[in-house]
């Protein structure tokens, strides 16, 4: 019994001093599974993010590069019509050839929905125009404040323009567009920073609006038309007094931007959002689907060649993340490990104790037969003249 005791008293010790070196490999562990978990979420986030980024970067490169090809090409419309209507007399332009030009090459603008070119008239030179026209030049504002059905839509029910000191009524427009001539684009308060066209010699956006029978969200980029060529270094005064119209093309923001999902098949997976940020504190959505999904979006600044207007992109993922089940079972895999180890640590140290504590019991039986063979052979030799004595 006392062996047994010694026994257990010899193995519960091993056992006490493993438990002590098990509690900090268990916390070891843990602390290791879950450093090894926040590592491979973080780089799947950030995997989710690079690609999102690149979504966006290339989807804002893309349309970018679409618009400066549509500008281009709409700057190069302002200079034919001061070559072949202002320059010559007669014009070598009317309405129909205007519209059948800007039909065939409308894959020259691949942004827009349609051209139109507004003359400058002066208060002194209204009556003799509108009688050289044949129609009254119109106002535009009353039909935003009032938006009709595009199938209701009559220009000849439009209001005539109140007096004022110029106007700048549509003369020509692409056949897609067509329904704004007469129209003066100076009545509506976006189309005034138009001004601002002739002042510059650069190009000219106009606030986001909603366009003329179609009633859908767009802006309009506007040239100035100039009467002769003008140094670069021309006051703003002399561009005004040289100054014979505007060009302009509509853009449908929605379409627009459809289309450059639908090109790199991005309309399924990533929510797109496009903003006028030219007054920061209150941003115009231009393009938004109202789509919620993952929280993280990437900003990208647009740059449609008008400094005074700020545009951005807002992208993100339509889906929320996937959660990470390759990152949790990871993780737990190398805790079991841990534990694994811990287990077979622990029956490998109670194996050895055993081992040590038989070894020793042993050696102590064999230290007691060696003990026990010494007295016997010591008793033989005091016995043995004890019995010759007796023979």
């Amino acid at each position: 019994m006392k062996k047994y005791s010694t026994n257990r008293q010899y193995i519960g010790s091993k056992r006490e001093m493993w438990w002590k070196l098990f509690v900090p490999w268990i916390v070891f562990w843990f602390l290791v599974s879950v450093c090894i978990f926040y590592y491979m979420f973080c780089q799947d986030t950030e995997k989710r993010k690079d690609t999102l980024v690149s979504m966006c970067d290339e989807m804002a490169r893309m349309l970018q590069d679409q618009f400066t090809v549509s500008m281009n090409h709409i700057q190069a419309m302002s200079i034919l019509i001061s070559t072949l209507h202002h320059a010559r007399n007669p014009s070598a332009i009317d309405q129909t050839t205007f519209a059948r030009y800007a039909d065939r090459t409308a894959f020259e603008r691949p942004l827009t929905s349609g051209v139109a070119y507004a003359v400058r008239v002066l208060q002194s030179e209204r009556e003799q125009f509108e009688k050289q026209q044949g129609w009254t030049i119109k106002r535009m504002d009353t039909v935003e404040q009032n938006p009709v059905h595009k199938d209701d839509y009559a220009p000849e029910k439009l209001e005539p323009s109140p007096i004022q000191e110029e106007y700048a009524p549509v003369i020509f427009a692409q056949d897609t567009v067509s329904h704004v001539i007469s129209v003066d684009v100076l009545s509506r308060k976006e189309d005034r920073g138009n001004v601002c066209a002739r002042e510059s010699g650069k190009a000219v956006l106009t606030a986001p609006f909603r366009l003329l029978k179609t009633n859908r969200l767009g802006f309009i980029l506007t040239f100035a038309v100039y009467k002769r060529d003008l140094p670069s270094n021309a006051t703003p005064n002399e561009r005004i007094q040289a100054t014979h119209g505007y060009l302009g093309g509509v853009f449908h923001v929605d379409s627009l931007v459809d289309k450059l999902l639908q090109q790199l098949a991005s309309k399924q997976t990533v929510n797109v959002d496009v903003y006028d940020t030219t007054n920061h504190t209150h941003p115009i959505v231009m393009y938004g689907s109202n789509v919620s999904g993952d929280v993280f979006y990437h900003v990208r600044t647009l740059n449609f060649g008008d400094p005074f207007r700020k545009h951005e992109m807002r992208c993100r993922f339509k889906q929320i993340p996937p959660f990470p089940w390759l990152a949790i079972t990871t993780s737990i895999g190398f805790f079991v490990i841990a534990l694994l180890l811990a287990q077979i640590s622990y029956a490998s140290v109670l194996h050895i104790a055993k081992v040590e504590e038989d070894y020793r019991e042993m050696m102590e039986l064999k230290e007691r037969a060696e003990a026990a063979d010494v007295a016997k052979s010591q008793l033989s030799c005091y016995l043995s003249p004890v019995r010759s004595e007796h023979q």
